[in-house]
């Protein structure tokens, strides 16, 4: 095609061609403005903000909020008091009264402020048992977090500590973590509720309840975490347990050598006594079926000299 061709051709159809361009144009314009309000530059929201952040019970439980904040708070921010500590120990002691002592353990406990959160009691009173069982409790206190310290030194009073261990966990850094991701889902949920009031097509309704929704779920999720670690902060968890002894145990620094061979011949004593007594007591459990088996056993015997008597009374006579 010459070059007069392609100018007569486009003096033709320039009118059409620019139409086109204008219609182009009107319709991208028009695409723009019907995006939903909450989209706008206003709200700053793009409908990934929200679902994005991840469901805390997705993640473990030390760090779910570090990475929800996008960062540790700083410890040496935060005063020594604000500090979340949750402590906890456990006790092994020995009595010669086991119910007084059971009693009075948890009536410290009581005057204390402290609940049982658990106990459990098996085993038989000594003595009562021709074995060596004996009575054993363990019991879960929560005691306040600020009687912790002395609690232990208290069941000295009921019993022989036999052993007695404790330790703290630091929780602040996750605690602060997750109390600001709190403050910061809520900040959203109120956003949310905001751009809903807005909101005119029942898409946009719909997907703004969807978010709110995974958003309450969050915020019931960290809000229970809180709460669960406001319960072990403030009540120290403490495991008692308490068994039952005939003897208490001797405090090992205070033995010698002659206290070692006294205790040696009061252990075979004891051992020979038991013994005696194991025997009576099987004796005795085999009367009733002496008495049943004698007269069965002397019985069978007349009846086998009978049988030997006769036989031999018929060799002697054969006829």
């Amino acid at each position: 095609m010459s070059t007069r061709t392609k100018n007569a051709f486009w003096q033709r159809n320039r009118n059409v061609v620019l139409v086109m361009m204008m219609i182009v144009l009107v319709t991208g314009m028009a695409g723009c403005s019907r995006s939903p309000e909450y989209a706008t530059s206003d709200s700053g929201w793009d409908g990934s903000a929200v679902s994005e952040s991840r469901s805390p019970d997705a993640m473990p439980a030390a760090e779910a909020p570090a990475e929800a904040s996008g960062g540790g708070v700083d410890l040496s921010t935060v005063n020594q008091s604000q500090h979340k500590i949750i402590y906890s120990g456990e006790v092994s002691m020995e009595t010669l009264d086991f119910d007084d002592a059971v009693a009075e353990i948890q009536a410290y406990v009581s005057r204390l402020g402290g609940y049982a959160e658990s106990s459990y009691v098996e085993g038989r009173r000594i003595g009562q048992t021709a074995n060596t069982s004996r009575r054993n409790a363990s019991f879960t206190f929560r005691i306040p977090q600020q009687r912790f310290e002395g609690f232990t030194e208290g069941l000295k009073e009921f019993g022989n500590v036999l052993s007695a261990s404790s330790h703290g966990e630091n929780i602040t850094e996750q605690y602060f973590d997750t109390e600001a991701r709190l403050t910061s889902l809520r900040i959203q949920e109120e956003r949310m509720l905001g751009l809903l009031e807005r909101a005119e097509s029942m898409e946009d309704i719909l997907r703004i309840e969807s978010e709110l929704t995974h958003l309450r779920y969050q915020i019931e999720s960290f809000t229970g975490s809180l709460q669960k670690w406001d319960n072990l902060v403030q009540f120290a968890t403490m495991r008692v347990d308490l068994r039952e002894v005939s003897e208490m145990t001797p405090d090992p620094d205070s033995r010698h050598w002659g206290t070692e061979i006294s205790e040696a011949f009061k252990d075979s004593v004891i051992a020979v006594i038991r013994t005696l007594q194991n025997s009576v007591v099987v004796f005795i459990m085999f009367i009733p079926v002496a008495i049943v088996l004698l007269p069965l056993i002397f019985l069978a015997r007349f009846v086998y000299r009978l049988i030997r008597r006769r036989i031999s009374q018929r060799k002697k006579d054969p006829s």
